[in-house]
């Protein structure tokens, strides 16, 4: 992402106090009263999609519909989802909307979990949202005051490096070799830190005790990959501090976060997410992710199919929010392993099941990569630590042949370093039998 120009950070002030009023009321409003603000802003959004966004006025034309056929939530549903290969395929010219140009756009590329290049442009305001709406996460997990300082490992520096001065942040690379970032955040001592869950367990296994008492953040906040409650437990338990999920995605921005309860609330305010079954219909059971972001008029995403699977359901927590609460996350569909007789093992059980044996022994395993090759040839990567043995090998193997079927091959493999994308990033399952 560039950085943003001056305006923009002005502008980004200016928000603080209008658009930031906005989304500390929100959390707490009714059911009825989020959906008719919910159904609001969609309305606008496809009305201006259509007008000015080329791909959406063909998409929509082509299954008869027309903006002012949208009247309820029955009929934002009979609109056609929209899928990650129509956005790669239409950006830019048609993915845009009409007379804006790109060099004024913020865009964020990602390779996403299919190693195809995914780009989404936003326009500053939009941005500017989403900012807020990170810091409001962060606020989930403590008292995020702004003169507290942000440590950060991500592929790439945000677009600003804090807020007119407030909320200062401190980039380190995924690429970082642990032991640097280790010397960094002792150096640095921040009040929240930020990173990949694969990331955090490295540090924390590099970490001595002194180290750890020397860093000592407030919060920390994991995103992008999948990972148990039981393992953020753990890590909470090391840091002495509250270890909390994020979900996101380049395409739909913030998407859903833990509170202090553990909680996965929905952020209705900028994205209004549905499940859909196989046949596209809607669910009240695990079914596939689909978002409609409330806030991108550059470059908007309209039912836009996740690919990540989870359940939504409305129930009270205890923090107060009445945002819907996503249950049963289970990641992303092309990172569960199918068996020979069509039975999914999605990604959530296979990590439960991984981390199960990483509890089990500590001093042994220092890193993993499940790999399902083929569908008869699973490959678990392992970095091994001290307490590694052939007979922790046998129990590993002994606890995967429970739940994997006698036609699949299962295979231990020490390495040195367990699989990563080109940026840095890590996912602990993956099925290659759905990469292109």
């Amino acid at each position: 992402m560039r950085n943003l120009k001056f305006n923009e950070v002005i502008n980004v002030a200016a928000h603080m106090l209008t658009r930031g009023r906005l989304l500390k009321k929100t959390p707490f409003y009714s059911l009825d009263e989020m959906q008719h603000w919910q159904l609001n802003r969609i309305r606008e959004g496809v009305e201006h999609a259509y007008a000015h966004i080329p791909f959406y006025h063909d998409h929509y034309t082509e299954a008869g519909f027309k903006p002012g056929d949208l009247k309820s939530w029955d009929d934002f549903r009979r609109l056609p989802c929209v899928t990650k290969d129509q956005v790669i395929a239409n950006y830019p010219q048609r993915m845009l909307r009409s007379g804006f140009n790109l060099d004024e756009l913020i865009v964020s590329r990602s390779s996403g979990s299919s190693g195809k290049v995914l780009d989404i442009a936003y326009d500053s305001t939009a941005m500017m949202t989403f900012v807020l709406a990170g810091l409001r996460l962060y606020k989930m997990c403590f008292t995020y005051r702004p003169w507290h300082k942000q440590a950060y490992v991500y592929t790439s520096p945000y677009p600003m490096n804090s807020l007119m001065g407030l909320y200062p942040l401190h980039f380190l690379s995924t690429l970082t070799p642990v032991n640097e970032i280790l010397a960094t955040l002792k150096k640095l001592k921040p009040e929240l830190l930020v990173c990949y869950p694969s990331h955090l367990r490295q540090i924390v296994q590099a970490a001595t005790a002194g180290d750890l008492a020397a860093i000592r953040p407030r919060a920390v906040s994991v995103n992008s990959e999948m990972s148990t409650q039981a393992e953020r437990d753990y890590l909470s338990a090391q840091l002495q501090c509250p270890v909390l999920d994020e979900y996101s995605s380049e395409e739909l921005t913030r998407i859903a976060a833990q509170c202090c309860h553990k909680t996965y609330h929905l952020f209705e305010d900028i994205n209004y997410m549905e499940t859909l079954d196989a046949n596209g219909r809607q669910t009240g059971g695990v079914g596939t992710l689909v978002g409609t972001n409330l806030h991108n008029t550059a470059m908007p995403m309209i039912r836009y199919q996740q690919n990540d699977l989870g359940k939504i359901e409305e129930t009270d927590c205890a923090c107060g929010w009445k945002f819907r609460r996503l249950l049963n996350f289970e990641g992303r569909r092309n990172d569960s392993f199918v068996l020979p007789s069509g039975k999914l093992l999605s990604s959530g059980f296979l990590l439960d099941a991984t981390y199960d044996f990483l509890l089990n022994h500590r001093t042994a395993i220092r890193d993993f990569c499940l790999i399902q090759r083929n569908q008869t040839q699973i490959s678990l990567q392992i970095v091994p630590g001290e307490g590694w043995s052939g007979n922790v090998s046998q129990s590993i193997s002994a606890r995967f042949q429970e739940f994997l079927e006698p036609a699949v091959k299962f295979e231990i493999q020490v390495v040195e370093q367990c699989e990563k994308t080109r940026t840095g990033k890590r996912n602990p399952i993956i099925n290659l039998m759905n990469r292109t």
